[in-house]
């Protein structure tokens, strides 16, 4: 069992909204469509993937959702600064299908960065969100530099080979969520972002940060964030693909 709070509330965020593509549309023209222009921000996307690792991750996160059904969600990254090129913008996060390969993970803690045009294709990811944290851009990517150094604060190789194991089915491994290890793209954003005095997920452990967990503080955790006099999560989202 997942030790996971509901937040109570019985409306979504009106902040957080969906908005569908249009005609034709790719990821990147709809994530650029939906990000609000403003200096030194932190803006999250969230994909939910059709591929066997992704099957299996948002499988995984049914444990985290009251009705047990699997989640919208696979993966999370962070973007850097924008380029005029959308599509050449950096990314930070940690993937279990890295494109260029894992490499040797441990000098950067697991942390990887790639190009934003990875995740272009609605047929590959066609649930994709939009988050804007109300975390200064430049606190966060200090934060993440310290990151990549302390293994001692969330061991993120770890993470990947704990999921690894699951994901491919070695031996008995079980679902890792279970055990309180997060996946490791949000473990790693919600160590980070929490060093910066946000709190990304409130109704999960921190280590134990997963995609649906940021979903849901999106969407049922806005009077929380009213209530400590905080900005909460804003943003836009879509999610034709369900697993049923």
């Amino acid at each position: 069992m997942i030790n996971i709070l509901s937040s109570g509330v019985k409306d979504p965020s009106g902040d957080f909204v969906e908005v569908e593509r249009k005609s034709g549309q790719d990821n990147l023209a709809w994530i650029r469509e939906n990000i609000k222009d403003a200096a030194d921000q932190t803006v999250l996307v969230m994909v939910g993937g059709r591929s066997e690792t992704s099957f299996r991750l948002r499988l995984a996160q049914s444990h985290v959702r009251s009705d047990l059904m699997p989640s919208y969600w696979s993966h999370v990254i962070m973007l850097d600064k924008f380029e005029d090129d959308f599509g050449a913008t950096k990314i930070h996060e940690i993937s279990l299908e890295p494109r260029e390969g894992f490499g040797f993970p441990v000098a950067e803690n697991g942390v990887q960065t790639g190009k934003l045009r990875q995740y272009a294709r609605r047929s590959e990811y066609p649930n994709i969100a939009v988050l804007n944290v109300p975390a200064k851009f430049s606190d966060v990517t200090a934060a993440l530099d310290k990151f990549k150094k302390q293994r001692a604060v969330l061991d993120a190789v770890d993470l990947i080979v704990q999921w690894l194991a699951y994901v491919w089915g070695v031996a008995r491994t079980a679902n890792p969520l279970l055990d309180g290890l997060g996946v490791p793209s949000s473990a790693m954003l919600e160590i980070v972002i929490g060093a910066c005095g946000f709190d990304l997920t409130p109704g999960l452990e921190s280590r134990s940060s997963c995609p649906e967990a940021i979903w849901q503080a999106a969407r049922w955790w806005h009077e929380y964030y009213a209530g400590q006099a905080k900005a909460g999560l804003t943003g836009a989202y879509t999610t034709p693909h369900q697993i049923k």
